[in-house]
């Protein structure tokens, strides 16, 4: 419910690693080769390894989608998956059709899939594909390899030391027997995406004090600067509408009217009530502590601005708890960890 705006309101360089159990594809039937020539159709690039694991190794964030691009007159987005197996980590790759749900529950798109990842000792990129056409359609959005590689085997195989990777796709669409280009064409290249984290974070934390907290119900705004860009903390005394005036909730908006529409901000952050006294947990539930912060992973976009706790703090444990008001006023901190940034390659 966290993420919610609103309502009304391979194992060496020279030898990739075997391949694990794929997609309606069998391990001897995968095809790992070398080239040096980038990927035609997108390519992804990320900047920190630190990232790649956050985004991979929680299970509450869901992987990384790449933003839509064209190729073979379709839309399409890469998928970087975590797959979950007896406590290990896997990455898994996919495609995903972006038009299959809008043209008919009758339409079906088959097509040619390759993956690649970079190697910067090798100077070169490992292309993965199994020479199997895939079908998309509207039961059926993306196709690909699930558990490629144990995540910690795929982050020492690209060398932490460099500190960044790079992921790419080409994808052909088949018609009536043929590829939509054929090979040695040198389809024109489409735009790709390069996330990097912002090494400048000179501020990172912020302090909002809240006076005459039940004296009002109206939601409260606080506007600051972080990481270049302008934010605004929005509380609401009451909570939104579907707590129902039991719990406090508090969100983060993303304000900069500069933010391109393409691009995208990827946050790491922490919110807590600061208090005065010593931590107190409720009796018989000595893990609970209402003092303790919260912490978020969020996707920022200008279409979606918005990103924060509906059920932050019940108002009955912020009312009883010692410490947290005094005076009927109490202090929001918010502390900003990473900020990764998406944009469109140049």
């Amino acid at each position: 419910m966290a993420n919610q705006t609103p309502k009304s309101n391979p194992a060496t360089a020279n030898e990739p690693a075997k391949v694990a159990e794929r997609e309606e594809t069998k391990d001897d039937e995968i095809e790992l080769t070398w080239r040096e020539e980038e990927p035609a159709h997108y390519i992804l690039e990320i900047q920190s390894l630190t990232f790649l694991w956050e985004i991979l190794s929680r299970p509450q964030v869901r992987g990384y989608e790449s933003s839509a691009f064209e190729a073979s007159d379709h839309k399409w987005s890469l998928i970087l998956n975590p797959e979950f197996e007896n406590g290990d980590v896997y990455l898994s790759l996919y495609l995903r059709n972006m038009d299959i749900q809008h043209l008919g529950s009758n339409r079906k798109i088959d097509a040619l899939i390759n993956f690649f990842v970079y190697h910067h000792g090798m100077n070169r990129y490992i292309t993965i594909q199994d020479g199997k056409v895939k079908r998309f359609s509207a039961e059926k959005e993306k196709s690909g390899f699930s558990r490629l590689m144990l995540l910690s085997k795929f982050i020492d195989w690209l060398n932490p030391q460099e500190n960044t990777c790079k992921f790419g796709v080409e994808v052909f669409v088949v018609k009536t027997g043929s590829l939509n280009h054929e090979v040695g064409q040198n389809p024109e290249k489409e735009k790709g995406e390069c996330c990097s984290i912002l090494d400048h974070l000179e501020k990172n934390r912020v302090t909002w004090l809240i006076h005459n907290f039940s004296n009002s119900s109206e939601p409260r705004s606080f506007k600051f600067n972080i990481g270049d860009y302008v934010w605004e903390l929005q509380l609401y005394p009451i909570g939104v509408p579907e707590v129902k005036r039991k719990y406090l909730s508090i969100y983060l908006h993303l304000q900069d009217s500069e933010f391109e529409s393409g691009d995208k901000l990827h946050v790491q952050w922490r919110l807590q009530i600061k208090s005065n006294g010593p931590s107190n947990p409720r009796k018989g539930e000595s893990e609970y502590d209402p003092t303790k912060p919260r912490t978020g992973d969020a996707w920022f976009s200008r279409s979606q601005s918005c990103w924060g706790f509906p059920y932050f703090m019940k108002l009955a444990d912020l009312k009883q708890t010692p410490g947290l008001i005094d005076n009927d006023a109490f202090t929001v901190e918010a502390e900003f960890n990473f900020i990764y940034v998406i944009q469109d390659l140049a």
